[in-house]
């Protein structure tokens, strides 16, 4: 039953995308017919609800525990349609089964286009299921590369005044990380005898002792994939210094747009960075720790200090998100169980948080017709929302003390274990990970004092600001509910993903 279910979950999103196009063109004084949003965000919830079911069943199962089902699928280029849910991806499988029906609730009202929109966050549903899941690497890369074009398109269509400009800038960095992944893919595949390009047929440092030979200088295989894989995924997570087109679609996506790109497609790029990495390149990844801890750092630090200087919510966000990556890959960079995890954990967490704050500067925005919460002399532009919209208020503050790891609440249990992680390994970097936390703490509580607090702004639009209505209550409630649950009771998600790290980690130090 399992085995078909997978199935299920990652093509139910695709199938309601397809069978939303295929529907009669119909229109209602709300714009384009109803029917096709309640297929959407059906076939959306069919996804996640099997998603749920499928990762629940891997409770109290042993540390090779998955749930999947593989087929042959290019027999004569050891193609395999092999997808599985294990302890590594299962948390990563939860955030994309909470967020894409919510996303396709918050587009519920819009009035230009819904069922494009709606039909293309179905199809990035899929494409991220499907990359989470494969254990072929030639099927993750395919759906992968798959989440590429609808950003284009949902940037380019329905983005801000620059955003034909910032769709071209995604699309062409999103493709050359692409190409480098591709470029490692091959080359790793024909560097084994019998060519394979499954994950459980290359894992074991089967590359180790493999050479290349390139203008009669010869290069072992693995490092130059390595190096490969890092760059085709740190232009698409992104890391520093290749953020420029993230933080321009900042500026112009769409919020529940640039919501997926940063809470979903941010943290998927990390785990596949992890998943083969530690799968394929174990020695490699052993002699990069100490590059990657760096990189970490110069991302925490360097972003830190740009998220102080902004003035617009929605780059806020964009810079808190990229500092975030950089914590995330001290975990990945510490080769310990409690920073991977803690690593693993904070991608969920992360997601979740970023989702909440960014439809909820979509609605600001929607509200008030701008972003911006201060002006260059530092003064508020927007302010006292607490007495206007007191459940806007409190959502946001229950997800800035999330984002900041507040105890409590997923942040802080993520936070704490990559501090734990992280100190093991390299005692010092705790140090920046507490100044990073100190600038967090401060650009985003003078954020929340400058909105929230103070005396309403005289500013046009805010004398009528409108309080959530019950449609976005139902879906930010999930949210912070979920980040309630991840804070105080984190205890089944860590013991479903720890025994899957220690099996990773052994083939790095065996």
């Amino acid at each position: 039953m399992s085995n078909r279910f997978i199935s299920l979950m990652i093509f139910a999103p695709l199938l309601g995308a397809l069978l939303q196009a295929l529907l009669p063109q119909s229109k209602t004084q709300g714009g384009e017919g109803a029917s096709a949003r309640w297929i959407a965000l059906g076939s959306s919830l069919i996804g996640s609800i099997v998603a749920f079911a499928l990762s629940f069943g891997l409770q109290g199962q042993g540390p090779d525990a998955s749930i999947g089902v593989s087929h042959p699928w290019v027999g004569s280029y050891a193609i395999t349609y092999d997808v599985a849910i294990d302890g590594l991806n299962v948390l990563l499988v939860l955030l994309v089964a909470l967020v894409f029906p919510i996303l396709i609730a918050a587009e519920w009202n819009q009035k230009v286009g819904r069922r494009g929109m709606q039909g293309l966050l179905l199809v990035l549903q899929t494409a991220f299921f499907g990359a989470l899941c494969a254990q072929d690497i030639f099927v993750q890369f395919f759906f992968w590369a798959m989440s590429s074009l609808p950003f284009y398109f949902l940037i380019g269509i329905w983005g801000g005044p620059g955003r034909e400009r910032a769709a071209s800038h995604g699309i062409a960095a999103t493709s050359l990380g692409n190409a480098f992944l591709f470029a490692a893919l091959v080359l790793i595949y024909y560097s084994v005898d019998p060519h394979s390009f499954s994950l459980h047929d290359l894992a074991g440092a089967k590359l180790s002792g493999k050479n290349l030979e390139i203008g009669g200088f010869e290069l072992s295989i693995a490092p130059v994939a390595f190096a490969l894989v890092s760059l085709g995924l740190a232009l698409r997570a992104p890391v520093w210094p290749f953020h420029g087109w993230f933080t321009e679609a900042a500026k112009e996506a769409p919020a529940t747009v640039f919501v997926a790109l940063a809470g979903v497609s941010a943290p998927v790029a990390t785990y596949i960075f992890v998943k083969l990495c530690y799968t394929l390149f174990p020695e490699t990844l052993a002699d990069s720790a100490r590059w990657i801890e760096g990189f970490a750092v110069i991302n925490l630090l360097v972003f830190g200090i740009s998220a102080v200087a902004q003035k617009r919510l929605r780059l806020l966000m964009a810079f808190f998100c990229l500092g975030e990556i950089g914590m995330i890959l001290l975990g990945v960079g510490s080769l310990s169980s409690a920073g991977i995890v803690g690593a693993t954990y904070q991608q969920m967490v992360l997601g979740i948080g970023l989702t909440g704050f960014g439809l909820l500067i979509g609605i600001i925005e929607e509200r008030l017709g701008h972003d911006s919460f201060s002006d260059l002399e530092g003064k508020r532009v927007i302010g006292g929302l607490v007495t206007q919209a007191p459940a806007v208020s409190l959502f946001g503050g229950v997800l800035i003390a999330s984002l900041l790891g507040f105890p409590g609440l997923g942040g802080f249990v993520g936070h704490s274990m990559l501090v734990v992680g992280s100190y093991s390994v390299h005692p010092a970097i705790v140090l920046f990970i507490g100044a990073a936390l100190l600038m967090g703490v401060y650009y985003l509580f003078n954020m929340y004092k400058l909105v929230f607090l103070g005396t309403p702004s005289q500013s046009d639009g805010q004398a009528g600001f409108k309080d959530l209505s019950h449609r976005e209550r139902l879906y930010l409630v999930p949210l912070a509910m979920a980040l309630l649950f991840c804070g105080l009771y984190p205890k089944p998600l860590i013991e479903v993903v720890r025994p899957a790290v220690l099996t990773i980690l052994s083939m790095v130090k065996p």
